[in-house]
């Protein structure tokens, strides 16, 4: 066999590396090819070559690698992605980012390169740094050694391995590769019966030892403000309002704030963060700002979006208030008298309805086209925020703040309750006791896209409140329906991913894991 000892996975894994497939690179298209090479040397897909498939298309690369067993529907579906992310953090030693001989060997020749932990299992001598080592070719390299296993008619069922691109930025590839799960669930009778990731174990703090297993993942989403305040010169802040300190109120109000953090036993979300702050001034002159824009990552477990919208809400508006008061404080203390001025706080589903009220359905389609073609270059994050900017131009009383979603969402996706998952925890916490379970992998992953998680009713919430829904970037929650199954993760132990001490632990992650995979598949299929 080709894959199944450590030394063959560790070598297969520096081939793997050694490909920069960097997100949105030409050599993250190209990947699927050279994998596809790979796996074409196993007599099964040299026999069942309809079974290996490349999938290309504008954003998106993907392949599916199917196994049948004859006698048997019962399929789990493995899902890995391929890219990572750019290799700028690791300075002079960029050219080796993707070379886990030399990195490895440069760090060994001056270990002073690295952190006391890094340093500290860099010495035990089993452990291996690049890019994309631990996030996440490793777990790519034990579905490979699996789907080997399988090859040989060794296991009582079907293996499809789905690995994608795109997971480090919108999860392009996993959205397009829904489509393609479900045609073959519906044409050749698959039972799903079990959806696998291996997303490595994430630390969870510096000297962590543990392994962990995730039945779930932890969602997100982009809560966006747009800001429009009332131009005035800069001589005389009082005559206007400034859109650059509402956007600073909302930062302010938003930032670090435990409101919104959510715990579900012993896991903890952290609480969000601003992830673009700016005026939209395109040149200097002396005029205040007119529109600013605040962008927020939160991630959430159970909350409901329609929890998360209330408040949300919520807090804009008390962000509101609080620049009401401090701009008349600070006018009265000026001696100056200051304006009477009101903050609503539209979302984007009542901004459009008010344009389109305005000036009608046919004229706000063409605002609605133009948006889009004059933001044809940009990416999603900037593309929604034209959209917005367009139409908050057709709204006559200033100021007031839009609040809308920019892409992407992961919904946060949870089988912990589910019969099937429950058993394979119990098991493997047998089979191997240094396992422990959480409930929700902390990283963000493409489970998010295996199963359904959102409700009818938020799913129309997201939709309506994301401007960009439908005009370039989407879900297909309708597909995703269809899959309805359970999620679970179980991957390689690593550290320090997207930094330049990332790196893999090569003991438990190819002779440990492999076999607690193998393990793993066959649990299921007995039950």
């Amino acid at each position: 066999m080709l894959w199944q000892t450590k030394k063959q996975m560790a070598e297969l894994l520096a081939r793997l590396v050694s490909i920069p497939s960097i997100t949105g690179s030409e050599s993250e298209q190209l990947f699927p090819d050279l994998l596809a090479l790979e796996l074409k040397s196993l007599p099964y897909f040299q026999k069942n070559s309809h079974h290996l498939q490349i999938h290309k298309s504008p954003g998106a690369s993907y392949l599916t690698a199917l196994v049948e067993k004859p006698g048997t529907k019962k399929t789990i579906v493995m899902i890995s992605h391929f890219d990572v992310v750019g290799v700028e953090d690791y300075g002079q030693l960029k050219e080796d980012a993707f070379s886990t001989d030399r990195l490895t060997n440069r760090f060994s020749e001056d270990p002073e390169m690295l952190t006391e932990a890094a340093r500290a299992e860099l010495e035990k001598g089993d452990w291996v740094f690049g890019r994309g080592t631990m996030d996440m070719k490793a777990g790519l390299v034990a579905q490979i050694s699996l789907l080997e296993r399988f090859s040989y008619g060794e296991i009582d069922g079907n293996l499809l391995l789905v690995t994608v691109s795109d997971e480090e930025v919108g999860s392009s590839g996993m959205l397009a590769a829904v489509e393609e799960m479900v045609r073959l669930q519906e044409e050749l009778c698959l039972e799903y019966v079990l959806c696998l990731n291996s997303e490595p174990s994430f630390k969870e703090h510096p000297l962590d030892t543990i392994k962990y297993m995730y039945t779930g993942t932890i969602g997100k989403m982009m809560p966006t403000f747009f800001c429009v305040g009332q131009e005035t010169h800069g001589g005389e802040p009082f005559a206007g309002l400034n859109a650059s300190l509402l956007a600073a109120a909302l930062t302010m109000e938003f930032e670090l704030n435990n409101d919104f953090l959510e715990q579900v036993g012993v896991e903890k979300t952290p609480p969000p963060t601003n992830l673009m702050l700016r005026d939209l001034k395109e040149s200097y002159n002396v005029q205040t700002p007119t529109s600013a824009v605040a962008m927020f990552n939160l991630l959430y477990m159970e909350q409901t979006p329609e929890e998360i919208v209330a408040r949300t809400l919520e807090k804009a508006k008390q962000a509101a208030k609080k620049v009401l008061g401090h701009y008349h404080n600070k006018s009265e203390a000026a001696g100056v008298a200051g304006l009477p001025f009101e903050i609503p706080v539209l979302t984007w589903a009542d901004l459009f309805l008010k344009v389109k009220e305005s000036i009608g359905a046919s004229r706000t389609e063409e605002l609605l086209t133009y948006a889009l073609e004059a933001s044809a270059g940009e990416d999603e994050r900037g593309r929604s925020l034209r959209m917005v900017q367009e139409f908050s131009a057709y709204v006559e009383s200033k100021p007031f703040i839009v609040f809308y979603f920019s892409p992407p969402f992961y919904p946060a996706v949870s089988s912990r309750f589910d019969e099937t998952v429950r058993s394979l925890g119990d098991f493997l916490k047998k089979e191997q006791p240094e396992l422990v379970e959480r409930g929700f992998f902390p990283g963000l992953c493409d489970l998010s896209y295996a199963t359904s998680s959102v409700s009818k009713k938020d799913t129309q919430l997201l939709i309506g409140n994301m401007p960009l829904y439908k005009h370039g970037y989407s879900i297909p929650f309708e597909l995703i329906d269809q899959l309805r199954m359970p999620v679970f993760n179980l991957g390689p132990y690593g550290a320090d991913p997207h930094q330049k001490t990332e790196r893999l632990e090569l003991n438990y992650s190819f002779v440990t894991l492999p076999g607690l995979l193998e393990k793993l598949a066959r649990h299921v299929f007995s039950i």
